[in-house]
């Protein structure tokens, strides 16, 4: 699997979170929208499961619904702790694709190009709060 050697440099978390993607070809709005879960997200990217396959090299936005964002935002967005309508939106390209059924289910790697600097960081403090959460549980 190419992904299991690749060298990383975010921890990642695995959690199912909603994601609405789509080719990132203007004009966006005629693009059809596909709705997939993340197997894990990271600061550098995520790892969804597909029935489309993409080809390495794609470019595609995503939308992830994230419960709760919006409290690891820095300054103003802290105060909206709301889990309704949260979501991350970023550029990401299609680093790696696997077929993982013969039913035409592809693993995709997808690594974010193009992200808000306070989403990122909003996203890496989450992740870091989940993954010692689930190591203090263990």
């Amino acid at each position: 699997m190419p992904h299991e050697t690749e060298k990383r440099d975010h921890q990642r978390l695995c959690k199912p979170y909603r994601v609405e993607i789509r080719e990132f070809t203007f004009p966006m709005q005629r693009q059809p929208s596909i709705e997939v879960h993340s197997a894990d997200i990271s600061g550098g990217g995520l790892l969804v499961h597909c029935s489309r396959r993409f080809l390495v090299g794609d470019k595609l936005q995503v939308t992830i619904d994230i419960p709760s964002l919006n409290k690891f935002h820095p300054g103003f967005f802290k105060v909206f702790e709301s889990d309704v309508g949260q979501s991350l939106t970023a550029v990401a390209e299609v680093i790696w694709i696997q077929e993982v059924a013969p039913l035409r289910d592809y693993a995709i790697g997808l690594k974010f190009l193009d992200i808000y600097e306070d989403d990122w960081k909003a996203l890496e403090n989450m992740i870091l709060k989940e993954l010692r959460k689930q190591q203090d549980a263990a």
